[in-house]
This record gives structure tokens, sequence and C-alpha cells, in this order.
């Protein structure tokens, strides 16, 4: 079985693919991740040039196509440049998806147009100090005051916190009967008074960093409030089956990344008189991570449209997130090895996919929970 696109969507990787050639070339992704620091500049001459709209009907300002588009452009630029695709894909994925499905007309009127035009960044938190793979443990309160809401607590790990113009928060509401009751979802402006941001040290996507947020006293219009009070749980499914999707492509992408680093290196690194690709131990190793990237691409792509078509694919999502996540760090260690010392060095990209891989399996469910929900849907007891 075979992926195939149509005219339209080649089209559009062709041109994704000439975009990251020019903007993102060589040595760039090091050099932002060494400052520490996302390319804003180059995200809006890519929302200038109309990718960011895709997604997003042409009624709000989008380009029109749906999240197989989407995932095709996650995955060129993760060649180039994995940073860079997870800092496109919160607004267009976290915000422009989810308004489309739980937003109401006026939020989307408010925000899309924005989103699609690079204007408007946004980004998604979630995990707190005690919550993080137990979701349903948030504590960030929100509490009702007349035709406002009134957020205190913290959140962590809150990705692009400190570049972003809004945040999708989850927060807590209410207490309910059962652990994931009262939790409702908000628009946050970052600029608001009472949030402040702290950022957090990482091994890998430095470029995007990731921070601890406090709220303190910070006041958000009721009208901000997406879907229900206290229906929150149920929106962050539909948040995190995306979320987990769009992990899936951008390691496909910076898989592909690694692989072809380490062939070039195997084709013309020469021990024992011949280049060291001729030997059966690196050649084996390179062709189970071409196998990975093919498999990969075949779950993303069938995903994807599975979500389109509106499925359930809280099952599909988890395998394409746990075997796509995994496949990177396989690909970047085996790419690591083939290249010995030189993948090693900080001047190679080697040694940022290998660091970059590693969140890819704790971020967004790691692997032990997507383990625990795959069995959870064939049908295993839970413990």
């Amino acid at each position: 079985m075979r992926v195939h696109y149509t005219e339209e969507q080649e089209a559009l990787r062709a041109a994704v693919r000439d975009f990251a050639r020019r903007e993102l070339p060589p040595g760039f992704a090091r050099e932002c991740d060494e400052r520490g620091r996302p390319p804003l500049d180059v995200y809006r001459r890519f929302a200038d040039a109309g990718f960011l709209g895709i997604g997003i009907p042409e009624e709000y300002g989008g380009a029109g196509g749906d999240i197989v588009e989407i995932t095709i452009v996650l995955e060129e630029l993760a060649r180039a440049m994995q940073s860079f695709a997870s800092l496109v894909y919160r607004s267009p994925i976290h915000a422009g998806q989810g308004l489309l499905t739980y937003g109401t007309e006026e939020q989307r009127k408010r925000y899309l147009p924005g989103i699609a035009s690079g204007r408007l960044l946004f980004c998604f938190s979630l995990s707190e100090p005690q919550a993080g793979s137990d979701a349903a443990a948030i504590r960030l309160r929100a509490e009702r005051d007349g035709d406002s809401y009134v957020i205190n607590g913290q959140k962590q790990f809150s990705t692009g916190a400190h570049y972003s113009d809004y945040v999708i928060l989850a927060t807590r509401t209410s207490d309910g009967a059962r652990r994931h009751e009262g939790i409702s979802l908000f628009v946050v402006d970052l600029k608001s008074p009472g949030i402040t941001i702290e950022p957090i040290p990482t091994l890998g996507d430095r470029a995007n960093g990731t921070n601890m947020v406090f709220y303190d006293d910070v006041r958000v219009p009721a009208s901000n409030l997406l879907g229900e009070e206290g229906e929150g749980w149920r929106l962050l499914m539909v948040n995190l089956e995306r979320e987990r999707l769009s992990s899936a492509p951008i390691s496909v992408g910076a898989s592909a990344a690694a692989l072809e680093q380490a062939l070039e290196h195997a084709r013309t690194r020469e021990q024992f008189g011949r280049p060291i690709g001729a030997f059966q131990a690196v050649a084996h190793q390179l062709a189970d991570v071409a196998a990975d990237i093919y498999i990969g691409r075949l779950l993303t792509h069938d995903v994807a449209h599975r979500i389109a078509r509106g499925e359930r694919c809280v099952f599909e999502a988890s395998v394409a997130k746990l075997f796509c996540t995994e496949m990177f760090n396989r690909a970047a260690y085996t790419g690591m090895q083939v290249m010995g010392g030189t993948g090693y060095t900080m001047d190679s990209d080697m040694q940022l996919h290998f660091r970059n891989a590693r969140l890819g399996t704790i971020g967004a469910g790691s692997s032990e929970v997507m383990r625990n929900v795959i069995a959870k849907e064939i049908g295993l007891p839970r413990a």
C-alpha cells in the first residue's frame, strides 16, 4: 500500500518544501536552538504565503482544506526544522481546529482570521505541577464573577507562552462527582494583568521553549469560555486527538531528515577501504529506519483521513502518536550511531534530532499513556 495524494496536495507539498529550502536552510535550526528563540519572522512569511490558512474555511480568511493538508505541511516543515513545525502546528490545530469543532460563530470570526494571517499566535496549556499524564488532576481555578471569570493557579510546560498572544487554557470551574467533571476551557489573552511567565530550561526543542505560568486574579470575559461550562474534558479530548495526530507527521518528517543525513554519511565515509554503508551492520540499521518511516507515513495518512471524515480516532491517533514518536527516537539513535563522533558534535544536526526526539515520547501523552489508551480501546480491564 502506498500513500496517494491528489495533484493539489502534491502541489502543496512541493510549495512547502520550496519555502523550507529558502527560509530554513541547513544550520538554521541549530542557530535557533542555540539562541533559544523561534524564528517568528519566518513564521510571518509563512503566513503571508497563505500556508497558515490551510484547514481554515475561506469565510474566515483561510485557504480551505482540512487536517490532511495540515499534516502534509507539518511533515515537510519538520524535514527542514522540527522545531519550526512544532511552532506552526499550535495555532492551526489547538485553536483553529478546536474553534471549528466547538467554538461559537462569534469566536470563530474573532480569532480564525488572525490565525490564518499569522497575526495571532496561540498556545495550549494543560499540564500543572501535579497534573500531567493525570490530566483530570488540574487545580488551576476559574471562578465566575459577573460577566467574567477570575483565574488563579499555575501551569507547567506551557510551550510558547512567552511569545504567543493567546492560550487555550484548561481550568477547573467546579468539583464534580468524577474527577474529569467540572473542567472548562477558555481563550486567555496572555497580556492580561496577573500573568507571570517564567522559562524552564530544557534538553531539546529549545527554539520554542517552555514555561511555568502563574495566574493571579486574572480576569477573563465570560464570552471567552469555549463550549459550555464544565464540558471541558470532552473538548480536551478533541484537542488531544489532533495534537497526537500532529506528533506523527512531525516525527515522520524529522525522521526522514535524520535518515537523509545518515545515508549521506554512510555513502561517503570510508573505513577499512570501503564506504561504511557497504557493511551489512550499517545497511540493516538504515533499512529499518526507512521501513519505519514508510509505516509512519501510512499511519499518519490514514488517521488524518479518518479525522477529516469525522470519525472517532482515539485508538488510531494513539497508535500513530506512539509509533511515530518512538520511531523518531530510533531514527535519531541510529543516525547518531552511524555517524559516530561526527554526529555527536554540536556542529551536526544529528545531535539536535537526538535531543528533540526525546520530547515526543513524553509530551502530548507519554508512550506509557498511549499504551494505556490503546489497551483500554482493545477491551482490556483497567487497573
